[in-house]
């Protein structure tokens, strides 16, 4: 393992087939896998790469137009949904008919600007169903009906439908209504393609209405509650060594701001990681984990840089869980009052992510 720094994120693409195993079984349909923000920040390339041997993978998900085309790119054949809106030049929508892309239909008014961008070849599309959660997607059965009645077959391909439910992990009343809603709009209707169930929907609920289920979180290894979970096994972990340890005097402080102040003559460690590497400053107070024991961060977290409260067993060269098998993302995610997804996506493209296959 050659790395240019000694800060890295392993990245366990075993546990990742792993967890999409376990999901499948569960499911038992096909899923579309989400790698949107570089695959949840493990790395798109070597994710898309690992699993679109997976049979029942029968589609991947992004965010933006680039993250779609980087996939073709890169030799993915399947097909590559973009679950946002895409902005609407001429060329972009050029471009996702040249790559194969799918995009979403997200209202009348954008159906009918795509339609007059569109000049030989067709575009594939799924429809947005918003059934509660607001954000994009077509808000009633009236509109439903109005596109499906207008859409230009030579201009679109619609291969799908789909909505994303608000509180899969959560308040159950507003689950069901937007389940009942989406079921209720689709019914008198075939399309290829019908997904509404998300890691939440397949985690925690039944649903047989669907014949493709989109996988994200948990494909990762994270309970998309947050909680922390036996079922699936965490894919990214977090390590950096020490660079430096010394030995300061009672009453001297530390960091930017010398928000620390030692108590007792105290060992203080400093890590090469910092927030440009995306562990923010609320970290400051937590503890990381180094040779068997927990030490405290200490003083405001730098940019580049850390330090930690240690002992006389720690030494130069040492290594660092941030998080890993010792401290799970489900409990740094609660001391930082945050959800996992948002710390994986947070650690910066400057941290090397190392594959173990």
């Amino acid at each position: 393992m050659n790395l240019y720094r000694d800060t890295y994120a392993q990245i366990n693409l075993k546990y990742l087939k792993n967890n999409i195993e376990t999901t499948y079984k569960k499911f038992k349909r096909p899923l579309m896998a989400v790698i949107k923000a570089d695959a949840y920040g493990h790395g798109y390339r070597e994710v898309a790469k690992y699993i679109n041997d997976i049979d029942y993978i029968e589609m991947f998900a992004v965010a933006t137009l680039p993250e779609a085309i980087e996939l073709r790119e890169l030799g993915i054949k399947k097909g590559i949904l973009i679950l946002g809106a895409v902005p609407t030049l001429k060329e972009e929508i050029d471009l996702a008919i040249k790559y194969d892309i799918t995009l979403t239909m997200i209202s009348l008014e954008y159906m009918h600007h795509l339609a007059s961008l569109i000049e030989d070849k067709p575009l594939k599309v799924h429809i947005k169903l918003d059934t509660g959660m607001h954000r994009i997607g077509l808000t009633s059965k009236e509109e439903l009906e109005e596109l499906l009645a207008t859409i230009d077959r030579d201009k679109f391909i619609l291969d799908g439908i789909f909505t994303h439910y608000a509180t899969a992990d959560g308040e159950k009343e507003a689950f069901d209504k937007q389940r009942a809603l989406f079921y209720e709009l689709v019914k008198d209707h075939e399309f290829k393609y019908i997904h509404c169930c998300n890691s939440a929907a397949m985690t925690y609920h039944h649903d047989t209405g669907s014949n493709l289920g989109r996988i994200g979180i948990v494909m990762y290894g994270l309970d998309p509650a947050g909680n922390e979970t036996d079922e699936y096994k965490q894919v990214m972990s977090l390590y950096s060594k020490v660079s430096m340890v010394k030995l300061i005097k009672k009453g001297e402080r530390v960091g930017y701001g010398l928000t620390y102040q030692a108590e007792n003559d105290e060992y203080i460690a400093t890590v090469p990681i910092g927030y440009a590497d995306g562990l923010i400053r609320k970290n400051q107070g937590r503890k990381v984990y180094i040779n068997g024991n927990y030490y405290e961060i200490v003083g405001r977290i730098c940019m580049d840089q850390m330090m930690v409260r240690v002992d006389e067993t720690v030494h130069s060269g040492d290594q660092v869980e941030i998080f890993g098998d010792h401290i799970s993302l489900a409990s740094m995610a609660k001391d930082l009052e945050t959800i996992p997804y948002e710390i994986v996506c947070l650690i910066s493209k400057r941290v090397e992510r190392v594959y173990i296959k």
